[in-house]
């Protein structure tokens, strides 16, 4: 999944060369015969959206190529593609439709130009690039910010570059973003930048218990603190320039057993009113709070058989989720 979704944010980012987004070790089991498809269904202001990308990897061909490519708004047809021949549809349905042919090894979702006047392909390929992918590694983040990003990397160690370009962005972020650290971490004060030269800047955090108070530099935090200040920025940035979509591979690394439940809830509950937020996890205590109709279970019986990935509604878990994932009942 993480992988699939890499791809998609990559093309919003502008990367349009086949051989940039995947190679042919990432054909299932090798097998390079059968077609790589890829497919996304996302509502944005009230459209829908349907992108679908296949490629294939001929004999002989050292890189794979666009076999299709289609658009769709609202179930009308944006721009459809075969090959090297693009047919692209006018907003006048009385013209006839544009044809022209692009390189067979670029995908033209980012390059191509929107023919209507809603801008629709713009704002697919914004959403695409605020993808949110997160696996990350609290010792690579650092307090220190060299730029100004609205773009998280998936380790999160431009997390100061993150935080840095949402409060110049959007201010009114600091507010929720403070908010939530006070609830997890009651004891913080404030955070803040310090400029360091020129170009770089470090991030301070004050806590503050009665009348003593002191300021560490965001290195010091423990992994956990530093895996909280990531929760804010995330929950901050949807409510500020979502909807997103986010994935996070197994929020509950860095955590304690009391903290898993109210973080795990923290990030569904800022996703409720818009945007959407896709976790993986083998901890209990994370997987108990979603329902059944909401989880998904992935596995395979050898590494030779592809993943399988079924509703935990349609395996019957029973009332006790955990002890049937304990006792390998929930066979994919």
């Amino acid at each position: 999944m993480a992988q699939a979704l890499r791809i998609f944010q990559a093309i919003g980012r502008g990367a349009n060369r086949v051989g940039q987004l995947v190679k042919p070790r990432d054909f299932s089991l090798g097998r390079t015969a059968v077609p790589m498809r890829f497919e996304l269904q996302v509502l944005l202001d009230g459209r829908v959206f349907q992108y679908t990308l296949a490629l294939d990897l001929p004999e002989r061909f050292r890189e794979l190529r666009v076999l299709e490519e289609q658009l769709r708004v609202d179930d009308e047809l944006l721009y459809s593609r075969k090959l090297a021949e693009i047919t692209l549809q006018r907003e006048n349905a009385e013209l006839p439709a544009a044809r022209f042919n692009m390189d067979w090894h670029l995908v033209a979702l980012p390059v191509i130009q929107d023919p209507s006047t809603s801008n629709a392909l713009g704002s697919l390929r914004e959403w695409l690039a605020r993808m949110v992918l997160l696996a990350p590694m609290p010792r690579l983040m650092r307090g220190e910010a060299q730029n100004e990003s609205l773009e998280p990397d998936e380790d999160a160690s431009n997390l100061a570059d993150w935080l840095s370009g949402l409060l110049a962005h959007y201010p009114a972020a600091y507010a929720p973003l403070s908010q939530y650290l006070q609830q997890v971490m009651p004891d913080l004060w404030d955070f803040r930048f310090e400029r360091e030269g020129k170009e770089a800047k470090a991030l301070l955090v004050r806590f503050k218990a009665g009348n003593a108070q002191h300021e560490l530099d965001f290195d010091a935090l423990s992994d956990g603190e530093k895996c909280f200040f990531l929760c804010g920025v995330l929950l901050a940035a949807n409510q500020s320039y979502g909807p997103l979509l986010a994935f996070w591979d197994e929020p509950d690394n860095y955590l304690s057993l009391s903290e898993v439940s109210h973080f795990v809830t923290a990030l569904r509950r800022g996703f409720h009113q818009g945007g959407q937020i896709l976790m993986t996890s083998h901890n209990e205590e994370a997987v108990r709070r979603f329902s059944n109709d909401n989880t998904w279970v992935l596995g395979r019986k050898s590494h030779l058989e592809p993943t399988v990935i079924r509703p935990l509604e349609a395996l019957s878990p029973g009332s006790d989720i955990i002890q049937a994932l304990i006792c390998g009942e929930l066979e994919p």
